[in-house]
């Protein structure tokens, strides 16, 4: 027994070092050892280099799973480094495709001593649409107002007026024009240029060239004229025998540009009241207020308003006729022969 101390204690430095070695040794071995790993979630990237057409979708799968041999001590590596595939497309031939994935697809950091074994699945399909290139017009989007005393002279114009678009065909047919993003009137202080963005978040997977654009503003100073004594009338054959409208007459007022609101011509202006006769009061002494809808054929930057904006239509009691002492001469003309009256006067006012 004491033989069998005096070998444990005697030199146990040396022998405890000895032992270190060799477990360091079998460590070693082991981690240098070949060895198999498989790593899940292998993303597949498709680089498309084919300028007519575009992926529609992720690859089908999008992700693989992969086995690698090589030093156990490199699979633990590769695997933190997290490997993908490539798939190089350099000429697409049809719009559904089946691509069987290759080894040397597989993009691992450097790592020459770890080889891919296998891929499963061991393909993926891919679906491509053609590109499609058209030259649209930018839809311009106004906000806001013009401060106070300015008006637009002229319609704002886009330079470019169109824009180059490219994208999936089934995206691009489905525009006729390119949104630009909103422009805030309330910004404008005098007439030039400012620059608007084209909206891309409304063009997701479309390209645009150019991306920004200008406007282009023309403004005046505002004025407003009244033209006056305009005649209410109604659009139904021999009204004036069976209605009475009042007040007989209004006033167009005309608010914009200085050079739009000096071309305004109101000779032979109407009021007229387009209501369906079965409408209209049946019972005498009837009687109903209409809101006056505002003319035709002014420009569209013109602002229009009727005052009043409201006139009342009563039918007429039995043997009941309109007094002419209380027609206007325009309307006496009218009843007497039919036709545009005398142009009604304008008084100019300044807001």
């Amino acid at each position: 027994m004491g033989v069998i101390r005096g070998f444990l204690t005697r030199n146990w430095t040396l022998k405890l070092s000895a032992f270190g070695i060799a477990l360091l040794l079998w460590a070693s071995v082991r981690v240098e050892a070949p060895s198999r790993q498989s790593v899940s979630d292998v993303p597949v990237r498709v680089n498309l280099n084919d300028p007519q057409w575009t992926l529609v979708d992720e690859p089908s799968p999008a992700s693989v799973v992969v086995r690698f041999g090589g030093p156990s001590r490199e699979l633990i590596r590769m695997a933190l480094d997290r490997p993908s595939i490539v798939v190089p497309m350099d000429q697409v031939t049809s719009s559904d495709t089946t691509m069987v994935l290759r080894n040397e697809w597989v993009r691992v950091q450097d790592r020459p001593s770890v080889v891919v074994e296998e891929i499963r699945p061991s393909s993926v399909r891919l679906r491509f649409e053609s590109i499609q290139r058209l030259d649209l017009p930018a839809a311009l989007r106004l906000e806001g107002e013009l401060g106070s005393g300015l008006a637009l002279a002229a319609d704002p114009t886009v330079v470019p007026s169109d824009l180059r678009i490219s994208g999936p065909e089934s995206r691009v047919v489905e525009l006729d024009s390119v949104p630009l993003r909103p422009f805030d009137l309330s910004e404008l202080e005098s007439s030039g240029r400012v620059p608007v963005s084209v909206d891309m978040e409304t063009l997701q997977g479309i390209q645009v060239q150019p991306e920004q654009v200008e406007l282009e503003f023309e403004l005046e100073e505002r004025e407003e004229f009244r033209v006056e004594d305009v005649p209410t009338e109604l659009d139904v054959e021999e009204w004036e025998e069976r209605w009475e409208i009042s007040p007989a007459e209004v006033a167009l007022v005309i608010s914009g540009a200085s050079s739009l609101v000096a071309e305004v011509d109101g000779e032979g202006l109407r009021a007229r009241l387009q209501i369906d006769e079965e409408d209209l009061p049946s019972e005498e002494g009837e009687e109903m207020t209409v809101s006056l809808a505002l003319p035709d054929g002014f420009s569209p930057l013109l602002d229009l308003s009727w005052d009043p904006e409201e006139v009342t239509i009563r039918r007429l009691e039995e043997g009941e006729t309109l007094d002419e002492a209380d027609v206007s001469e325009d309307q006496q003309a009218a009843l007497v022969e039919p036709g545009p009256g005398p142009r009604p006067s304008r008084v100019k006012a300044r807001p």
